[in-house]
């Protein structure tokens, strides 16, 4: 799908960080409205949440999509499992040729305008050029739309019963690399 915005994705500095937190709590409120609990935490917890939101931005993970210099989107893309992928993925968290992609928002005035393909292309795009295989990333069973917005361009690979109910998305996005390579 070809955008109609001028865009760039840039790295997200720790002078982002209000920014990144007002992206992820807006979109938190609009999925409260729709009933749906995905990141609820960052409305009650959010000093829980904080530490790992500015790790990301402090290893230069997370970043911010910007159209006419204001940020409207975000998306944080770690090149080794954390703590919740490890539990999520077990045993093939160890691969060394996966990124995984989460916090991926786009700001509710913005919907339904592209941006999440933007940021996505981008994710895939970064993988491909940064020697990753697969890109995997999760969303609560329970929010259908998501899902389904999801599944138009990644393969659903697993439903697991870890802390609720979680799709597991996994898309390969380069061929393997050779042994010695």
């Amino acid at each position: 799908m070809e955008n109609a915005f001028d865009y760039t994705l840039e790295k997200a500095g720790l002078d982002d960080l209000d920014t990144v937190l007002y992206l992820l709590k807006d979109a938190s409120k609009w999925l409260k409205t729709k009933g749906l609990q995905q990141w609820d935490y960052y409305l009650t917890d959010m000093e829980g949440n904080l530490k790992e939101i500015s790790d990301s931005i402090k290893k230069g993970s997370t970043y911010l999509l910007f159209i006419e210099n204001r940020a409207v989107g975000t998306l944080t893309l770690e090149n080794s499992p954390n703590e919740w992928d490890c539990e999520l993925w077990g045993s093939d968290a160890d691969e060394d040729v996966c990124m995984y992609l989460h916090r991926l928002v786009v700001d509710r005035e913005w919907r339904g305008k592209g941006l999440g393909d933007i940021c996505l292309d981008w994710a895939e795009s970064y993988c491909q050029e940064n020697g990753y295989e697969k890109i995997r990333f999760d969303c609560l069973h329970s929010n259908k739309r998501l899902n389904q917005y999801y599944q138009r361009r990644f393969p659903l690979k697993e439903t697991v019963h870890i802390h609720g109910v979680h799709n597991k998305y996994e898309k390969i996005v380069a061929e393997p690399r050779k042994s010695g390579d």
